[in-house]
């Protein structure tokens, strides 16, 4: 019977050499998945860098401010030492530990001072605080006098998307666009603060709170055009360092 050359046979056998073809193959293939791996072990925690929050409810933290209820709950934090021309307050949106409003408990102290515990996530200058409790305490001694809630800064038609205000700056990935609709209309059905992205005019991202013309959160309104490029006309209202975008939820328009 006529022995088998091993290294001339690409049919494997376990009991023989590994062919000639199949060790070159295998000599190219595996270095270039460890190569491979450990690129994207590199790559992949630099996207979305500016997010904080991987996505664990860890690292919790307390803030003291004015707990505000419309048009969505946040919170007004003071800012410490001089801030010369910039708002003395910055604001945080505030919803539940999961994908709800804050609970009854923390709002039934709307209007006050708090000491709030809270989780931070953040992504530019969109911070939202995944809420557990807050205690009514004294105003500090240090607060600005001056909340500036509801300045007008003019009316404004301006494109981009709504978004939940809890995925997109740290929870979930990409936490936008039509891949997370879904999520997205969960959590705004749920409480949590809808968000509308837009772009300034040199591509840098602008962020704002809904409401209607009564003042209050359109959450219930918006649930069909979560996700969708929209062109929304209103006034812009500022509250602190932050911005609501005040229209009637009807006249939104689909792109």
């Amino acid at each position: 019977m006529a022995l088998h050359d091993s290294d001339n046979d690409e049919f494997y056998r376990g009991y023989a050499k590994i062919p000639r073809k199949i060790r070159r193959f295998l000599l190219i293939l595996i270095p270039s998945l460890v190569i491979g791996y450990i690129g994207l072990a590199l790559l992949l925690p630099s996207i979305h860098s500016e997010q904080v929050n991987p996505g664990r409810f860890a690292g919790q933290q307390t803030f003291v401010g004015l707990l505000m209820s419309d048009p969505s709950p946040h919170l007004m934090v003071p800012r410490p030492g001089d801030v010369g021309d910039q708002s003395p307050y910055s604001v945080y949106l505030l919803s539940g530990p999961g994908k709800t409003s804050p609970s009854a408990k923390v709002m039934e102290n709307a209007g006050q001072w708090v000491e709030l515990r809270g989780l931070p996530v953040h992504r530019n200058s969109l911070t939202v605080l995944a809420t557990f409790s807050a205690e009514p305490i004294d105003p500090p001694e240090t607060a600005p006098q001056e909340l500036e809630m509801g300045i007008s800064m003019g009316q404004f038609s301006l494109r981009g998307e709504i978004m939940d205000g809890k995925c997109y700056p740290g929870i979930m990935k990409p936490g936008r666009t039509k891949t997370h609709r879904s999520c997205a209309i969960r959590c705004i059905s749920g409480g949590v603060p809808s968000v509308f992205l837009s772009q300034n005019e040199d591509g840098l991202p602008l962020y704002f709170m809904l409401s209607d013309l009564e003042g209050k959160a359109v959450n219930d309104e918006v649930l069909d055009l979560v996700a969708d490029p929209i062109e929304i006309t209103g006034d812009v209202m500022r509250y602190g360092d932050a911005y609501v975008l005040k229209a009637d939820p009807q006249t939104y328009k689909l792109l």
